[in-house]
């Protein structure tokens, strides 16, 4: 049940933009984390304003067991007073990781903002691309299973770690649901991603009429959060079940292996490989499994800002199966690889060398000037 409007309006309206996962999220956040000062003089506030303290909070909120409340001074509550203290129009909070909160959890969410106007913002992409995308964005994130094992629960409905993961954060009507047993329908925004090769713009633009800000001079961000191709999606498969044998910790993990090889070695070699491809199977499965689900989120009633029919598959998407790749394959990437990390890895230790040598220069020819004049002192006795 929502609060009386005149209490609402001693407060923000309070933003909840809980993904999906690679329906643009990143460049949302990046974009708005960088411009955070630009939003802030329209009204909007980006609280942070780095994302991490997003992040926090939606982990926070993960952890949540059925009746606690997140903690006093903790990352969500930090997020909370931030919003229910801005004396502007409305408040930003964004992460993926919203979009498969339980039930309990959304609720705790939503009632810890109160008596705020709370609103929700669901980007989306059509189910055969969010496929593909989410298969190799969970290889990015320490998942070991294959492709094959994906494509297999998924297909089969065999409810695995994989099945339930992807589900999780993919059924558009079961996560609007969640949020529409405790915000009204026309507090609920879906935002369709457009179709592949659109300009980001068009995205930026749907998101920026929601929030009700202008973000035509807002400047781009350098860095996305782009796919893997196919060569090294399966590679990361491979990387992630060596390390999950060494049982490399999930900050380690993050650090050494997802930012350091995925994000720095492998994202860019990404127009150097060939997609992945599906199935006439597969590719026929989500097609009508995406049909029912649109049906369903028509008739939740939430606001649509964009074209609808962007959330209809397209055409098959073209590429290769993982399956296919050769062990010879994977050597050379790994290779190639291998290199590029190390020739970035010793660039950065000759950049810190000389960084150090530079600050610290100055102060070893004091002391060395000091050194010698307490010799010359000395020999004079």
């Amino acid at each position: 049940m929502s609060a009386p409007a005149s209490t609402e309006r001693e407060h923000p309206t309070v933003f909840l933009h809980i993904g999906t996962p690679k329906s643009g999220t990143t460049y949302l956040q990046q974009r708005f984390a960088l411009n955070h000062e630009l939003a802030a003089a329209q009204g909007l506030l980006w609280p942070g304003p780095e994302w991490t303290a997003h992040v926090a909070g939606a982990q926070e909120l993960r952890e949540l067991r059925r009746g606690e409340r997140p903690a006093t001074g903790g990352a969500w509550d930090r997020l909370v007073q931030d919003a229910l203290s801005w004396r502007g129009d409305s408040v930003l909070i964004s992460m993926e990781w919203l979009a498969a909160l339980a039930s309990h959890r959304v609720a705790t969410a939503v009632e810890s903002l109160r008596p705020a106007r709370v609103e929700v913002i669901c980007t989306a992409r059509d189910l055969l691309r969010s496929f593909v995308a989410q298969g190799q964005e969970m290889t990015k994130n320490y998942r070991t299973w294959t492709w094959s094992e994906l494509v297999d629960e998924v297909l089969n409905d065999k409810g695995g770690r994989a099945h339930r993961t992807f589900w999780r954060q993919q059924d558009l009507p079961r996560i609007l649901q969640r949020w529409l047993d405790v915000v009204a329908a026309d507090r609920v925004h879906l935002v369709p991603v457009p179709p592949a090769g659109a300009d980001p713009e068009v995205l930026w633009q749907r998101f920026c009429s929601v929030v009700g800000v202008d973000g035509s001079a807002f400047a781009q961000p350098e860095r996305d959060n782009a796919s893997l191709g196919v060569l090294s999606t399966t590679l990361m498969q491979r990387l992630n079940l060596v390390a999950d044998a060494q049982q490399l910790d999930l900050a380690t993990y993050k650090r050494a292996v997802q930012n350091a090889v995925a994000f720095d070695v492998l994202a860019p070699r990404r127009k150097q490989e060939e997609s992945i491809g599906l199935t006439e199977e597969m590719d026929g499965f989500l097609r009508e499994r995406s049909a029912k689900m649109l049906e369903e989120v028509r008739s939740q009633g939430v606001e649509v800002h964009g074209d609808w029919a962007d959330l209809v598959p397209g055409d098959p998407l073209r590429g290769r199966l993982p399956e296919t790749v050769t062990e010879g394959e994977l050597l050379q990437v790994a290779a190639e690889a291998l290199v590029t990390l190390a020739v970035t890895t010793s660039e950065e230790i000759d950049g810190l060398r000389a960084r150090e040598a530079a600050r610290l220069g100055p102060r070893l020819s004091r002391a060395a000037g000091r050194a010698r004049q307490v010799a010359r002192k000395a020999r004079r006795r």
